[in-house]
């Protein structure tokens, strides 16, 4: 079998005005999905999922992945993978960055093709006792109404999620007042966490971590700068609360920093951005090998859902995943038939590779190829 062709495919969706939630990186008034597809000569075509900017990736995939992958057999995936990181990438576009979130899309393609041609899911050519449901944890709380958070929270823990996540870094005591009145509303045991996107310095950090304690959180995600390794250990060895990270590293090296110095606890790779199934496996291995747990990152189509799906059941120490609960048509609109999500878990799919089928209508109805919008991320709050 051999790869002829490399597709991709940009969509964007816009949300309704009642549906818009506010991010650091401002106003969320659509959301956006970067897919390909490779296709090869035996007529089995695999789909990835890459998260970031649709022009760039569109560029890097057509200018420079395609020529070294055309010819190939999409089943070698440790040689492509290679040949693209090693052979290629990190003279051409870097070790880490939008690179490996092109290549990450990639692998998750080649592994689809990988399940088709062995009629096999993903999850059971990774591990020989794959779980046969994944616990999920909800996000969906941006700033609002405290009132809004809490009847929001409630909905989850009814439906019976694993967790809720609320997002901080806007104004630090408002942050501390919606995660009171959450703990409040849903009592001591419901698992609640949270997530700074990198909102705070040291300083304020420190100011939090000791009152979101007291609320009983289970880990306060992104705090600081994803560069500050040294910030992060510094918190960390001060702070009783668990500290998260791990959506914007790329590749195993980047989570072993972390780990060796001790600036971490729960990692969070993102199928779709650290350099797809084949690096999330190796991140994986890294993390039982020192002990620390796995709460996979996810947050942006159905492609990479499923992919995520097959990694969290997979993994030996993978623990309760994310599931972005805003309103999100390319996530439950964009499959003939969505990523089974029941009571709080959800269902990885059973079909050979990713087990998943876009939908055509959908794919012409969210079509994009217009400019990017650039979003500047605020200015982390910082301490006196």
């Amino acid at each position: 079998m051999k790869i002829t062709d490399i597709r991709t495919i940009r969509l964007r969706a816009s949300l309704p005005p009642d549906e818009q939630f506010q991010t650091r990186s401002g106003p969320r008034r659509y959301r956006s999905a970067f897919l390909l597809q490779v296709e090869t000569d035996e007529g089995v075509t695999g789909i990835g999922s890459c998260s970031g900017n649709g022009a760039i990736l569109e560029a890097i995939l057509t200018k420079v992945l395609k020529p070294l992958l055309l010819g190939r057999d999409p089943c070698l995936i440790t040689e492509l993978w290679e040949r693209i990181y090693v052979g290629a990438g990190v003279r051409l576009f870097g070790s880490r960055g939008i690179g490996v979130v092109a290549l990450s899309g990639v692998d998750i393609a080649l592994w689809d093709i990988l399940g088709k041609v062995k009629n096999t899911p993903i999850h059971q050519l990774l591990s020989n006792s794959p779980r046969d449901k994944v616990e999920l944890y909800a996000t969906a709380l941006y700033p609002d109404q405290i009132g809004g958070d809490v009847e929001k929270a409630l909905s989850f823990a009814a439906k019976g999620f694993r967790g809720v996540k609320i997002k901080l870094g806007f104004d630090l005591d408002s942050d501390l007042e919606r995660v009171r009145a959450v703990r409040a509303a849903v009592g001591k045991e419901f698992p609640l966490m949270t997530d700074a996107n990198m909102g705070y310095d040291l300083k304020v950090a420190l100011r939090a971590l000791p009152l979101l304690r007291e609320c009983g959180v289970g880990w306060l995600e992104e705090p600081l700068f994803v560069e500050d390794i040294d910030g992060h250990a510094e918190l960390r060895s001060r702070s009783q609360v668990p500290i998260a990270l791990g959506e914007n590293l790329h590749t195993r090296f980047a989570f072993q920093e972390y780990i060796l110095r001790g600036a971490v606890d729960i990692l969070q790779p993102d199928v779709a951005r650290a350099g797809g199934i084949s690096e999330v496996k190796e991140i994986g291995t890294l993390a039982e090998k020192h002990g620390l747990p796995l709460s996979l990152h996810t947050y942006g189509d159905a492609v990479g859902l499923a992919a995520s799906a097959h990694m969290a059941a997979a993994l030996k120490n993978s623990t309760v995943m994310e599931l972005d609960c805003t309103y999100n048509p390319l996530q439950t609109a964009l499959l003939k038939e969505p990523v089974k999500v029941q009571g709080g878990t959800l269902i990885p799919p059973q079909g050979p590779g990713l087990g998943i089928e876009l939908d055509p209508d959908a794919l012409a109805k969210y079509q994009y190829s217009g400019e990017e919008d650039l979003t500047i991320r605020e200015a982390p709050l910082r301490g006196l």
